[in-house]
């Protein structure tokens, strides 16, 4: 799900420009050597502010050396197109230069579906791939097949809601903080392979989902993650992948109870599958900390 930067660069040569805020949108543009559609890309070369209601249709790069600055109040709209027939939308913001997405809590910024009857999957990501900068706070992300990919690059995500999406938040070999957020909707609330990472997972809430966070592979423990809410969800609450040998440690977290085996009953680890690690969740919180501040309108 993560295609090179080289891809895109290479459709931008055949597909239509993006549409913009103000911008027409152009249909997808016929391959002349196989009759199929192409994905619309569109540059972002400079620096560039959106505001208002932006609406995308393919995809848009921010490329190294630019910024974008998404301003309060914005609603950013993906248009559902599936070139690839993956059954998966193609529209997605791409970001390879920095981006700067702070919303308020009056003003939160939107990126969501443009159907009018919106559904996961509608559109495939925002994607932050070796950015030296990237700030979310007060967004809402939604209907997306991933809300927010991060990998290779230094983030920070706060305040935010990712919700109705088959990944949530999800990162690898990412530097930041993610706090204050609330996950949930969605497939997986947070999707993770460390791979380096140093990360801080904390004062979350992920609830509502059908995993709350899974861990997948090549994490040896270096996550920070704590004083979380993470509970209410419907098969597990934290699950490893089954290439996950090392033990996690999750301390310092509410689960929803304080029972320890009601919460271990809720954990896929070693203690259904031998040959996993261990989510090392004790000593935990016995009451709930504070709500998160993250969007949920």
């Amino acid at each position: 799900m993560s295609p090179p930067f080289a891809r895109r660069a290479a459709a931008a040569a055949l597909g239509a420009l993006l549409l913009g805020a103000c911008a027409a949108r152009p249909a997808s543009a016929p391959d002349t050597a196989t009759g199929r559609a192409t994905l619309p890309v569109r540059g972002i070369r400079q620096d560039e502010t959106w505001r208002g209601e932006v609406r995308i249709r393919g995809s848009i790069v921010v490329q190294k050396g630019a910024t974008l600055t998404i301003l309060p109040g914005t609603t950013v709209r993906f248009e559902k197109i599936d070139v690839d027939g993956d059954g998966i939308g193609d529209s997605e913001l791409y970001v390879e230069g920095e981006l700067v997405a702070e919303g308020t809590h009056d003003r939160p910024i939107l990126f969501t579906s443009a159907e009018k009857d919106p559904a996961p999957r509608d559109w495939k990501y925002l994607f932050i791939n070796l950015s030296r900068r990237a700030v979310l706070a007060h967004c809402v992300s939604e209907y997306a097949f991933s809300g927010v990919q991060i990998h290779f690059s230094r983030a920070s995500v706060s305040d935010c809601t990712i919700r109705r999406c088959v990944d949530g938040l999800r990162f690898s070999t990412a530097e930041g903080t993610f706090a204050g957020n609330r996950m949930t909707g969605n497939v997986y609330g947070v999707r993770y392979e460390e791979r380096g990472s140093k990360a801080v997972l904390a004062r979350n809430e992920i609830t509502g989902n059908k995993v709350g966070i899974f861990c997948v592979m090549e994490s040896s423990g270096r996550i920070v993650i704590r004083e979380n809410r993470i509970h209410g969800n419907a098969d597990y609450d934290f699950k490893l992948g089954n290439r996950q040998r090392t033990d996690i440690p999750a301390r310092e977290n509410w689960w929803g109870t304080a029972d320890a085996a009601a919460i271990r009953a809720k954990i896929f680890d070693k203690g259904m599958e031998p040959e996993l690690g261990a989510v090392l969740f004790e000593p935990f919180l016995a009451a709930p900390p504070p709500a998160p501040k993250g969007e949920d309108r």
